[in-house]
């Protein structure tokens, strides 16, 4: 085999990826990238719809795309989960900006003291190579708008509740205080596209335009078939780094582990819920991040209900799934910014997705679970603040999207754990040190429920020891 031998071979350009090769290019020349680029004109035969039931704004009219993300990588999921997500220039991945919970290492500190503070230093040298807007120290004030509309005297002891004004980070244009009015949307969000263009665009990567079929122990290397619509390729390489999205990373190294049993995919189970303020919440932005958070005090279970206003993009995304409402959008819209829209994202025990090999395919699934009894237990906890702030009516709407309709997919390949389907504090995969994962399936998040900060600086820490 004369294939030539590469020193580093990345897969995935998603937000984990570029980070990654942020950081390793600091002190390297160069990189090679292995991404499958679809072809935009090409119209999908790939009849799985249901996988895109439920679209966030961002991926309407990218449908093709998430069919395409699936099959190719040899993906089926199950007509029972609704799966949705950013594929803008990568994997599935975080679209509005980097929004982060403040307890940052409370789902790391079963890692080495070191490997913390080395974490957490990624973190800070992300912030500031990025120039975003926010902190995660709260001896600092975060420079955004503040929430005016539910303020901390309306907790007491008696609340099962505590108020969380979430740390919202997009890139800023200038030293000035930064009001939500002010961020435009479209150039300033942190997305795969927009990291790539503003800060790895004039570096030297090459991108080679195929997906992996397989990974197989080759010698003292790590071989790599692929291929695309055109033609098959083998890479031959000392280092392997996987962050393309924990679905297909699991995925891949199931396959090359050959693990037949099937594999738990921890993710966030998520509550829409609609609540109808009595004064407006002005906005100006096309879409705004979540505002504030209400997280449990003494429930058994951990949970975030974050609250956004209304906005012409959520008005259009509803009416385009809810069609019978299109004669009242422009009603709708008079009374947007009083409408105030939530989701409750859960801890991951109460998550309900799986994986297993069936035939050459991967297919994902759930089992028959339900959690709504647990959401209405929860939303009635947040309902009954919100009525004592009596700033609210007396009533809400709630929506239960399915399994899988939620951005967060996480911990299949845990790193501090042991067994085949585990990393090291270094993110080798246990059975082969040649092979790194740099994405959120090496982390798990139980208190946090915005994992993208903490999944991007972990991959920034790899990029500098690899």
């Amino acid at each position: 085999m004369k294939n030539k031998i590469y020193d580093v071979l990345l897969v995935g350009t998603g937000l984990s990826s570029l980070a990654f090769i942020d950081s390793y290019l600091e002190k390297n020349k160069k990189i090679d990238v292995i991404s499958f680029k679809r072809n935009t004109k090409e119209k999908s035969k790939i009849n799985n719809k249901h996988i895109f039931k439920i679209l966030p704004p961002q991926m309407i009219g990218e449908e093709n795309q998430v069919l395409d993300y699936f099959h190719f990588n040899k993906i089926k999921v199950n007509k029972k989960n609704n799966f949705f997500g950013s594929l803008e220039f990568g994997g599935l991945s975080n679209y509005w900006g980097l929004q982060i919970d403040k307890n940052i290492l409370g789902d790391i500190n079963h890692l080495k003291k070191n490997t913390q503070i080395k974490i957490l230093n990624s973190f800070k040298e992300l912030f500031k190579k990025l120039s975003l807007i926010g902190n995660f120290d709260d001896s600092t004030k975060n420079p955004f708008e503040k929430n005016q509309y539910i303020g901390k005297e309306f907790f007491n002891k008696n609340y099962d509740l505590y108020l969380d004004e979430p740390i919202l980070a997009f890139q800023k244009k200038s030293n000035r205080i930064i009001k939500f009015s002010d961020i435009n949307e479209d150039k300033d969000k942190l997305t795969p596209l927009n990291f790539y263009n503003k800060h790895l665009k004039k570096k030297n990567i090459t991108f080679h335009n195929y997906f992996i079929e397989e990974i197989k122990d080759y010698k003292n290397l790590v071989l790599i078939n692929c291929k695309n619509s055109k033609e098959k390729k083998t890479f031959l390489t000392k280092k392997l780094i996987l962050g393309c999205g924990t679905l297909i990373t699991t995925k891949l190294i199931m396959d090359y582990l050959n693990i037949s049993k099937e594999v738990r995919i921890n993710h966030h189970p998520r509550l829409f819920s609609l609540y109808f303020s009595k004064n407006k919440w002005k906005n100006a932005m096309k879409f705004q991040p979540s505002h504030l958070h209400l997280k449990s005090k003494s429930k058994p279970y951990l949970f975030t209900a974050d609250f956004r206003p209304g906005n012409k993009i959520i008005i259009d995304a509803i009416i385009k799934f809810k069609f019978f409402l299109s004669p009242f959008k422009f009603i709708i819209n008079i009374f947007r910014e009083n409408l105030i829209f939530s989701n409750i994202l859960i801890e991951p025990k109460h998550g309900n997705l799986f994986m297993k090999k069936k035939n050459s395919f991967y297919e994902i699934y759930s089992k028959n679970k339900d959690v709504k009894k647990l959401f209405k237990k929860i939303n009635n906890t947040v309902f009954k603040f919100l009525k004592k702030t009596k700033r609210f009516l007396p009533f809400y709407i709630n929506y239960f999207p399915g399994y899988g309709a939620d951005f967060h997919y996480f911990g299949t390949i845990l790193m501090g754990k042991k067994g085949k389907l585990s990393v090291n504090e270094k993110c080798q995969l246990r059975n082969n040190k040649k092979i790194y994962l740099i994405d959120g399936s090496v982390l798990n998040f139980k208190k946090n429920k915005y994992p993208l900060g903490l999944i991007m600086a972990n991959s920034r820490r790899i990029g500098k020891e690899i």
